[in-house]
C-alpha cells in the first residue's frame, strides 16, 4: 500500500485522476507497468509483486490538460508485513515404547507479529535424513510420533509456523531409543463372586488389559473385614489362575475383596469386588428335572430293570421321596434309591405287572419343596377367532404345572417358534400365557399352538384365527370374441377370497389414448362378462377386481386390444386367364386366393379395360360364385385385359394382377388330338401324362392347364373344377397332382393354350382313386384315352 499528497499546483484545473506505475529495479529495460489509472484517491494498493524482489513506484497526477511529472518512491523490497516466528523450545521425549514416543516443546520467544498457526515435527535416525512426521500442522505443544522401529535411535526437531512462513528449526532433541517400556501391569478385570458359604467364598476375574511390558507372574487377593480399614493379603504364593477360593470366613461377618496383578516390576493397582460378601450358607429351593429318557413313559418287559433318572438341585441337598400313584415308596428288596447329587435314581429290579403306574418325586430342604406336576394347557377360545385386517389378535391360554413350564407359541405345522417382534407381543406368567398380534394381516390366519413343557412332560392346545381382508387378485384374465363394438372377458376366481364370500366383481375399461378409467359394471356376480359400447378402431385395456364385505381387492389388468373384427377381406387371386375368345365375347377363368380372410368366399367381381386405358369397368354387379365368367358385348378387334376381386362377408379384397391383353376376334383353328393317361399313383398323389398335339392350331403352344374335381362336389352355379397348376403354365406333358384323399374319387382334364386362347378341355375317362400301385398292369387299366381338342 502506498500513499501521497496532492500536488501544490493543479495546473489551474482540478486533478481528474492519478496514474500509479511500478517497475522492477533489476529489470530497467522493461517499461513501467500501470497499477491504476483512475480515481482521485491519494493511496493505492500495489499488487502482483514477487516476494523478495525490489520495486520502484511512481505516481503522476492528471488533469484535463494532461499528465504531470512523476514522483518516484525509493526502491522497496516486496515482503510480508509480518515475519516468520522464532524457533520453538528444546524438544523433550517421554512415554517411549517400541514403536512410538511423545515429543514436547515450549513456545517460541518471538511469534513474528502474527499468531502461530501450528508446528511441524521432524525425525531422523542417527545416520539418516530428516523426515516430516505430521501431515498437517500440530496445534498443541506435544505430539505422539508413531511408526518407529524397535531398537532404532531417533532425534527430533520442531518448526513453528505463522502466516508469514515457517521458522528456523528448534534445537535437536536428545537421542532416544525405541524400546518397550516395562511398568506395573494394569488391574485385573471383571471380578465376580461365583459361590459362597459361611466359611468360604469363590471368586473369579479376567486378565488385565495391560501387562506393563512384562508377563503376568500371578495374582494377589486381599480381604477387608467390615468396620476395618485394613486390607490383609490372603495368599502367600502368587495365584496362577484367574479364580480363587477365599478360606477362613467367619459366619455372619461381612467382607470386601480385591485382586492385584503382579509382574517383575511389582503389583498393579487393586480391582475391588463390587459387592460385599456375607458369610452364610446359601439356601436354594429344590429344582427337579426328569431325564428325557423317562419324561413321558417307560416301557420294559417283565423281569427287566426299571430305571427312573432325575437331576435335583438345591442347597442344602434336598431330601428325596419317591411316590407311585401318589403313595410313598419304601425301600424293599427289589427297590433301590441312589442319590448322587445332582443325579437321583429310582431302580426297580425284576419288574412285574403290578409295577405299572405313575411315579413321582418330591424334593425338600430347609428352603422349600419341589413336586413334579405334568403341564396342562387350555386356550380360552370357544370357536374360531374372527378379526378384521388391521385389528389386533389376542389369544390367552391357562398354563399349569410344576415346576413352572416353559411356554412357546407356534403356527400351523411350523416348528419355528413365534418370538417377540414389532407386531408380536408375548407375555407369560404364573398359570397363563398371552399372544398379542397387532395390525392383523390375512397371512396371520391359521391355527396357533401353545406348548408347555417341564421336567414332568409336555402338553399343548390349539386355537384357530381367521383374519378377514379384501380378496386377492383374480387370475388368468382373458379377452375374447372381439368385434367392432364389444368383447367378452373371462377370469378365474381369486386364490384367496379374503376369508369371506366374494359378493361381486368390478369391471373397468380405459381407452389407451385417453388414459381415463371408467366403471363398466360393479355388479358382476359370475367370473365372466360382456363389455359393450366399444368404438371401432380404438385401443382398450380392461381391469377386474373382486369384492367382498371388506371391500374390493387389487385390480388385474388385461393386455391391450383393438375394437374390430378379427376377420379380414380375402387376398387377391392370381391373374385371370382367357380360355375362350370370339369377336364379341370371351370366357375368363381364375383360381381361388391363397387366404380367404377367415370367412368363406361368397363370390368374385370381374373388371375389364381396353389395353392402355386407365379406368377399369365392372363386368358383373353381383359376385359370381364360380371361378369363370363369360364376358359379352365386346367390340371386335379391340384388345381387352381383365382382373378379378374376391368377396367375403367382411368386404371386397384387393384386385388381382391384370391378365394378358387379348384381341376380340374369331379364331380359325384345327382339331388337335392328344392321349391323356394316369402314369403313376400313390395314396395322396396322381401323376398324369399326355402326348403333345400333332398340330398347334396355327400358333405356338404356350402351355397346358390341368384341372381336377372330386366326384359329387359340384354345386349350383359352380361345376367344381379347380385348376391344379396355379403358379405358371405347364410346358411339359406330365404333372403330379398332390394332397389327395384316398377315400375320394377324382376326375381330371387337360387343356392346351396358344396365343389365340384356351382349347376345350380333354377329360380323363372314368374316375381315379389315389392308391399305391403295386403292379404295372394296374396302370395300364387306367390308361389309354384319346381326346380330340378343338381350338375355336
Amino acid at each position: 500500500m502506498i500513499q501521497w499528497r496532492p500536488p501544490k499546483d493543479d495546473g489551474g484545473t482540478p486533478i481528474t485522476n492519478y496514474v500509479v506505475e511500478k517497475k522492477d529495479v533489476k529489470k530497467p529495460w522493461e517499461p513501467w507497468s500501470v497499477v491504476s489509472s483512475s480515481g482521485t484517491s491519494t493511496k493505492a494498493k500495489v499488487t502482483r509483486l514477487e516476494k523478495g524482489r525490489e520495486y520502484i513506484v511512481r505516481v503522476r497526477a492528471e488533469n484535463k490538460i494532461g499528465i504531470g511529472a512523476g514522483l518516484e518512491s525509493p526502491p522497496t523490497i516486496a515482503k510480508h508485513m509480518f515475519n516468520p516466528p522464532g524457533p520453538p523450545g528444546f524438544p523433550e521425549c517421554s512415554d517411549i515404547t517400541e514403536n512410538a514416543v511423545t515429543v514436547e516443546w515450549a513456545l517460541p520467544d518471538y511469534d513474528g507479529g502474527s499468531p502461530i498457526s501450528g508446528y511441524v515435527v521432524e525425525r531422523r535416525e542417527m545416520t539418516g535424513k530428516w523426515i516430516r512426521v505430521n501431515k498437517t500442522p500440530v496445534l498443541d505443544l506435544r505430539y505422539r510420533v508413531s511408526g518407529l522401529f524397535e531398537g532404532n535411535t531417533y532425534e527430533f526437531r520442531v518448526f513453528a509456523e505463522n502466516i508469514a512462513g515457517i521458522s528456523e528449526p528448534s534445537l535437536t532433541s536428545d537421542p532416544v531409543k525405541a524400546t518397550r517400556a516395562i511398568t506395573k501391569p494394569g488391574p485385573p478385570g471383571n471380578p465376580k463372586l461365583k459361590d459362597w458359604s459361611k466359611s468360604y467364598a469363590d471368586i473369579c476375574w479376567t486378565k488385565p488389559t495391560r501387562d506393563g511390558g512384562s508377563p503376568i507372574l500371578g495374582y494377589v487377593v486381599e480381604v477387608q473385614k467390615s468396620g476395618s480399614a485394613q486390607w490383609d493379603r490372603i495368599n502367600k504364593d502368587l495365584i496362577k489362575i484367574c479364580a480363587y477360593r477365599v478360606p477362613g470366613l467367619i459366619e455372619g461377618m461381612e467382607y470386601r475383596l480385591r485382586i492385584r496383578a503382579t509382574n517383575k516390576v511389582g503389583d498393579s493397582d487393586p480391582r475391588e469386588l463390587p459387592e460385599t460378601i456375607l458369610a452364610k450358607d446359601i439356601l436354594v429351593p429344590p429344582e427337579v428335572v426328569v431325564d428325557v429318557s423317562c419324561r413321558d413313559s417307560v416301557t420294559v418287559r417283565a423281569g427287566q430293570i426299571i430305571s427312573l433318572i432325575t437331576r435335583v438341585k438345591g442347597r442344602p441337598d434336598p431330601e428325596i421321596t419317591w411316590t407311585k400313584d401318589a403313595r410313598v415308596l419304601s425301600r424293599e428288596k427289589r427297590t433301590e434309591f441312589n442319590n448322587n447329587y445332582p443325579v437321583c435314581e429310582l431302580i426297580i429290579n425284576d419288574a412285574i405287572r403290578s409295577d405299572y403306574g405313575k411315579y413321582g418325586i418330591v424334593a425338600k430342604n430347609s428352603s422349600g419343596q419341589e413336586q413334579l406336576v405334568e403341564p396342562e394347557v387350555k386356550v380360552k377360545l370357544d370357536a374360531t377367532l374372527v378379526v378384521r385386517a388391521g385389528d389386533s389378535i389376542a389369544i390367552e391360554a391357562t398354563v399349569k404345572g410344576k415346576p413352572q413350564p416353559d411356554v412357546k407359541w407356534t403356527k400351523d405345522e411350523r416348528t419355528e417358534e413365534i418370538r417377540k417382534g414389532l407386531r408380536h407381543q408375548l407375555e407369560t406368567g404364573v398359570d397363563f400365557s398371552k399372544l398379542l398380534i397387532t395390525g392383523a394381516r390375512r397371512t396371520d390366519s391359521g391355527q396357533y399352538v401353545v406348548t408347555a413343557s417341564n421336567s414332568a412332560g409336555t402338553s399343548s392346545a390349539k386355537g384357530t384365527v381367521n383374519v378377514l381382508d379384501r380378496p386377492g387378485p383374480i387370475r388368468d384374465l382373458k379377452v375374447s370374441d372381439i368385434t367392432t363394438d364389444r368383447c367378452n372377458l373371462a377370469w378365474e376366481v381369486p386364490e384367496d377370497d379374503g376369508g369371506c364370500d366374494i359378493y361381486n366383481y368390478i369391471i373397468e375399461k380405459c381407452e389407451t389414448k385417453r388414459g381415463v378409467w371408467s366403471v363398466h359394471s360393479n355388479a358382476v356376480i359370475t367370473n365372466k362378462a360382456k363389455v359393450t359400447r366399444l368404438i371401432e378402431g380404438n385401443e382398450y385395456i380392461f381391469r377386474v377386481r373382486a369384492e367382498n364385505k371388506m371391500g374390493p381387492g387389487p385390480a388385474v389388468q388385461s393386455d391391450a386390444i383393438v375394437a374390430g373384427t378379427q376377420f379380414n377381406v380375402p387376398d387377391a387371386p392370381e391373374a385371370p386367364e382367357v380360355t375362350k375368345i370370339s369377336k364379341e365375347e370371351m370366357t375368363v377363368q381364375w383360381s381361388d386366393p391363397e387366404k380367404d380372410g377367415g370367412k368363406p368366399i361368397i363370390g368374385y367381381l370381374l373388371e375389364k379395360r381396353e389395353e392402355h386405358a386407365i379406368r377399369w369397368s365392372p363386368v358383373n354387379k353381383d359376385p359370381v360364385p364360380g371361378n369363370r365368367f363369360t364376358v359379352t358385348g365386346l367390340l371386335p378387334l379391340h384388345d381387352y385385359q381383365y382382373r378379378v376381386k374376391a368377396v367375403n362377408e367382411i368386404g371386397v379384397g384387393n384386385a388381382s394382377k391384370p391378365s394378358r391383353a387379348i384381341t376380340a376376334k374369331d379364331a380359325v383353328g384345327k382339331f388337335l388330338s392328344i392321349m391323356l393317361s394316369v402314369a403313376d399313383s400313390t395314396k395322396s398323389t396322381v401323376t398324369l401324362s399326355w402326348t403333345k398335339p400333332v398340330s398347334d392350331g396355327g400358333a405356338p403352344l404356350i402351355g397346358y392347364v390341368v384341372e381336377m374335381r372330386a366326384q359329387g362336389t359340384a354345386k349350383k352355379g359352380d361345376d367344381g373344377w379347380r385348376r391344379c397348376n396355379v403358379a405358371a403354365q405347364l410346358i411339359v406333358c406330365e404333372f403330379t397332382v398332390t394332397s389327395l384323399d384316398e377315400k375320394l374319387v377324382y376326375e381330371f382334364r387337360v387343356s392346351a393354350q396358344n396365343q389365340v386362347g384356351m382349347s376345350l378341355p380333354c377329360d380323363l375317362e372314368g374316375g381315379v382313386i389315389p392308391r399305391e400301385i403295386l403292379e404295372p398292369t394296374e396302370i395300364k387299366e387306367q390308361m389309354g384315352i384319346s381326346c380330340v381338342i378343338l381350338f375355336l
